[in-house]
């Protein structure tokens, strides 16, 4: 199974899956219906799977021009997200597994961000471990809380920190790894693993490389988002467990300082 990764909207990736044998296709999270119709056009492909890991619009705008063209087009999307997603033809359920290009990703329901979203795991013949996360994880960040609880995003995380192969890759679906570094600068000036990492990001900005995918290990490693039970964190914010340091983290962002992105 072939991955590629395509910008869309202002700062979204949409994700092809590609069956090489059969020349078919499956996506995850059209944001829009025009990229995804280039790119299959252009490699001769059939789209035969949309896979949805929640409602908002800009993860599945481009459902329904998709279906229009491909009209036996699958739609796989949460069960909890049943109704809000037009012609949604599966609804899947934590621990259900979904197939494509004879491999085979376990469905993880992961709510916080939305109380629908759901994440794609696919453990790959080769060895490779690939997490299509949505919103629920960024590089240097977690989606906001929209309709879940800070408790059901956090459960979430942990769930992900705990269960996930550390050297999985991540593709989240928005480009917001480098402002998301910047404000957790701010939030640990001292901590030298994030003015590292955010010394990698202007590489890749100058370069204009996505950020995405990322590894989980890394992000366990650096990430504030990710360090709850880390005691410099703790001391920083002055929090005592790893929910109220959570909680904490995710407020700073949500009323982040001011930053500057130089480029």
């Amino acid at each position: 199974m072939k991955i590629e990764l395509l910008p869309a909207l202002n700062d979204n990736y949409i994700f092809i899956l590609i069956d090489e044998f059969k020349q078919e296709a499956a996506v995850i999270d059209p944001a829009e219906a025009d990229p995804v119709l280039a790119y299959l056009k252009n490699e001769n492909l059939i789209l035969t799977k949309i896979f949805n890991t929640h409602h908002h619009a800009d993860h599945i705008g481009g459902n329904k021009k998709l279906s229009k063209y491909f009209p036996d087009v699958e739609i796989y999307a949460s069960a909890n997200d049943s109704g809000r997603i037009g012609k949604q033809d599966y609804f899947l359920k934590h621990g259900d597994k979904i197939q494509f290009a004879n491999e085979v990703a376990l469905v993880y329901f992961v709510p916080g961000h939305t109380i629908g979203h759901i994440c794609y795991h696919f453990s790959l013949k080769s060895g490779e471990n690939h997490l299509f996360i949505g919103d629920t994880i960024f590089s240097g960040g977690c989606g906001k809380i929209f309709e879940g609880t800070f408790e059901q995003m956090f459960s979430s995380l942990k769930f992900i920190r705990d269960n996930i192969p550390d050297y999985t890759y991540i593709w989240c679906a928005h480009e917001y790894t480098l402002e998301n570094y910047l404000i957790l600068e701010q939030l640990e000036p001292d901590n030298l693993k994030i003015k590292n990492k955010i010394h990698e990001l202007y590489v890749l900005k100058q370069k204009q490389l996505p950020s995405i995918p990322f590894q989980l290990s890394d992000e366990k490693n650096v990430s504030s988002f990710l360090r709850w039970d880390d005691p410099e964190l703790r001391k920083v914010l002055s929090t005592k467990d790893d929910l109220e340091t959570f909680i904490a983290v995710r407020k700073y962002r949500d009323n982040p300082p001011k930053i500057k992105i130089p480029f």
